[in-house]
């Protein structure tokens, strides 16, 4: 699924866009949930709040909050969000390029253009999917993007996911204001965890904690230092094997 953000001043450009975007995901099978905005700030309001999209589609020129400035402020709370201008205005173009919006398209030459933009974006959606843990049962549904995974242990029945997430970074929408990392829990075994997750990438160095092979620094007597300068126990039997591993992991990554 693809979560998708709307803003435009105009209520009725909005409407339109809106089903455009519903038509145009459901011609292409792809399962599409949008959510449409007025204002710049109830958008914005809506992440801080806790909520996640894939890809926002935002007008440029809209009173009070510009889609400059609400895609600016965007960025630092969902950094993987792909953003499409829809602006009668290409002069802004240069403007935004440090933004990195992924596409621009004419209010005046929405058909075809908008059509390519909207499938490229889903194509590169399903992309950061298929490299994210994806967190699901009856009452949550989150993605977790396997680069900010750190490490995962156990806590009681369930398993830890410890990432180097911040609240606002939160891909699924929940949040835990206050908390340096974000962690989520998922009533699973490590081992269950390590099955869904690709063995190349993550080694159990004890029975009770699998790392990132990617956020690994260095090896020191039985710990292994991770990016952020966590300090992971490694057990007796498992440091050959995992210093065999990350040599792999490094000479293939490098």
């Amino acid at each position: 699924m693809i979560r998708v953000g709307l803003c435009d001043d105009d209520p009725v450009l909005l409407k339109k866009l809106n089903s455009f975007v519903l038509d145009c995901y459901a011609e292409n099978q792809i399962f599409a949930k949008t959510q449409a905005f007025e204002k710049g700030q109830a958008l914005l309001y809506e992440i801080e709040d806790g909520a996640g999209f894939d890809l926002l589609l935002l007008d440029i020129e809209m009173p009070g909050l510009s889609g400059m400035e609400l895609a600016a402020r965007v960025k630092k709370l969902l950094p993987k969000a792909l953003i499409i201008f829809i602006t009668s205005h290409m002069e802004y173009v240069l403007d935004a390029y440090e933004l990195s919006v992924f596409r621009y398209v004419p209010k005046a030459d929405q058909g075809e253009r908008l059509t390519h933009a909207l499938l490229d974006a889903a194509a590169m959606v399903e992309v950061q999917l298929r490299e994210s843990y994806i967190i699901q049962n009856q009452n949550r549904l989150e993605r977790i993007p396997l680069q900010n995974l750190l490490y995962i242990t156990h806590e009681g029945k369930n398993a830890l996911l410890v990432t180097d997430l911040s609240a606002g970074e939160n891909p699924g929408g929940g949040s835990m204001p206050g908390e340096k990392t974000l962690c989520f829990r998922v009533r699973k075994t490590l081992q269950q965890v390590y099955e869904e997750l690709d063995d190349k990438e993550f080694f159990f160095i004890d029975r009770g904690c699998i790392v990132n092979l990617s956020q690994i620094m260095s090896i020191k007597e039985d710990f292994c230092i991770l990016k952020d300068g966590t300090r992971l126990g490694v057990s007796q039997s498992r440091m050959p094997g995992l210093k065999e591993r990350l040599l792999e992991f490094w000479k293939q990554h490098i």
